[in-house]
């Protein structure tokens, strides 16, 4: 609202608040109700226009501003300089890399003390001395990630700490030699040839230990092992009961053991030079009838321990040992069997 409005303003009100007077006097109105008239003639418009102002501000402050978009500068034509196979030292220091790409830097217009000689030659060098700082670290086996990882880092613009010259770089490619890539293959190859054999040695070492501390530990254990791999076969494991033996005393280097004549078939034939000599088999043993079959376990004991002349004497000792204890019926049995031509009267038998 400007000056002549607020003029117009007060003078409506000044005659409204006149009008307010003339009509009291003409009828009489008390006097607070006549004053009460006079102020709000004269406040009202005020307050209204007091109201109307502050809305206004307000909605200015809350209309957006428009937002004034400055322009970057535009970058100069840059000038290019290409790189092509220079060495970089990778993590490993007799592998090197060769680092190729291109090189794009301008001189800055505002750059304080005088121009540098060569910019291109500084604008390289900036490139190449960030480039060996990443290559450092890089295995050479991993070149193509690394290849990566250098094209995003240099293909952002950075001025030289002299502040003459600002470069990046792009088409950057990282290479090893065909020598060093090929003996790398070789290598890989080695070690995972070399892995194959410890884990083929590894698997031979547990199985051996196994076989010595816990198959092979007892005859027992050995038994037993037997008998789970065989499904249960007892008539065999019992027939195996005897290389089970000699096999675990030769695993553990010990000595081998006795023979167990308690195992099934453990009687030997009879030789060659005593064709008239009856063999006393286990098959041929009558285990239901007690006293024959007893005999026959004693006359076939004696055939199996000796042979010769050391099975007569064998046969004569364990005669007068089986008539002293009483047996004199089987006593005679073996004399007549293995010792017929030097037979004599056993003690006990009852001759004067």
């Amino acid at each position: 609202m400007n000056r002549e409005q607020r003029g117009v303003v007060k003078a409506v009100s000044v005659i409204a608040a006149l009008l307010w007077v003339v009509l009291g006097l003409r009828f009489g109105w008390p006097f607070w109700v006549l004053l009460t008239l006079i102020v709000v003639t004269i406040a009202a418009p005020w307050l209204v226009i007091w109201r109307y102002r502050r809305w206004k501000v307000q909605r200015l402050a809350l209309a957006p501003r428009p937002v004034e978009t400055v322009e970057p500068p535009e970058r100069p034509n840059p000038t290019e300089r290409p790189l092509s196979g220079v060495p970089l030292r990778s993590a490993h220091p007799d592998y090197k890399f060769l680092f190729s790409g291109t090189v794009f830097w301008y001189s800055k217009p505002d750059a304080p003390g005088l121009p540098h000689v060569d910019p291109g030659g500084l604008a390289a060098d900036l490139i190449l001395e960030q480039a060996r700082r990443l290559v450092a670290e890089v295995p050479p086996d991993e070149g193509e990630l690394a290849e990566y990882r250098l094209n995003a880092a240099l293909g952002a613009e950075r001025c030289d700490p002299t502040g003459h010259v600002a470069v990046w770089a792009g088409e950057v490619r990282l290479e090893l030699p065909e020598s060093d890539a090929a003996r790398l293959r070789r290598l890989a190859e080695a070690r995972k040839q070399r892995e194959l054999w410890e884990r083929a040695r590894d698997h031979e070492r547990d199985k051996r230990a196994y076989l010595a501390d816990e198959v092979l530990k007892t005859p027992g254990s050995a038994l037993v092992w037997w008998l789970a791999r065989e499904d249960c076969n007892v008539d065999e494991a019992v027939r195996q009961i005897g290389n089970l033996r000699r096999l675990t005393a030769a695993a553990h280097d010990t000595r081998v053991p006795a023979p167990d004549f308690d195992a099934p078939q453990w009687i030997t034939a009879v030789s060659a030079d005593q064709p008239s000599m009856h063999s006393f088999l286990l098959e041929e043993f009558d285990l239901g009838n007690n006293g024959g079959g007893t005999s026959h376990h004693v006359l076939a004991a004696i055939e199996g321990l000796a042979t010769g002349e050391e099975r007569a004497v064998l046969s004569r000792r364990m005669a007068e040992v089986l008539a002293a204890h009483g047996h004199r019926e089987m006593a005679e049995l073996v004399r007549d069997t293995f010792d017929a031509s030097n037979r004599r009267e056993l003690p006990g038998s009852g001759a004067s």
